[in-house]
């Protein structure tokens, strides 16, 4: 079965550096993702007013393009994390994907570090509508 890939990661805000981290994660979605991969479907960052939290949503259309994904924005999830975002961080990951993929989301999120979690889902019935890539 392909079934798209979705991406949910949900991260702490290191304190002061909130409206930093969103300006950003908005250059770095237009100047980086936006040009760099076509086939990726969507892709968001959310807040809540006045959270520590952020969640990045991101629906690719297969495990190969969330592969493309992480290639693009290991130099950036880095400085993400080095300048604006704590260790904490909870990731959902729905669908199938390689060890190799999960070895690349695990290091680019810092999972071995403590207070954060993977958890993984893989289809097994469903349809989209979603545009072919």
């Amino acid at each position: 079965m392909t079934a798209p890939f979705i991406f949910i990661g949900t991260h702490k805000i290191r304190p002061g550096k909130r409206e930093a981290f969103k300006e950003y994660f908005a250059r770095f979605s237009s100047d980086v993702v936006d040009p760099a991969e076509p086939r990726l479907h969507s892709f968001y960052g959310y807040a809540a007013p006045d959270s520590d939290y952020v969640t990045v949503v991101q629906v690719h259309p297969d495990a190969d393009s969330m592969a493309t994904h992480m290639k693009v924005g290991m130099e950036h999830f880095a400085d993400a994390y080095a300048e604006y975002l704590e260790a904490e961080s909870t990731m959902e990951i729905y669908g199938n994907l390689t060890e190799d993929l999960i070895r690349a989301i695990s290091a680019a999120a810092q999972t071995d570090a403590g207070g954060s979690s993977v958890t993984i889902r893989e289809p097994f019935a469903g349809f989209d509508r979603l545009p072919p890539s």
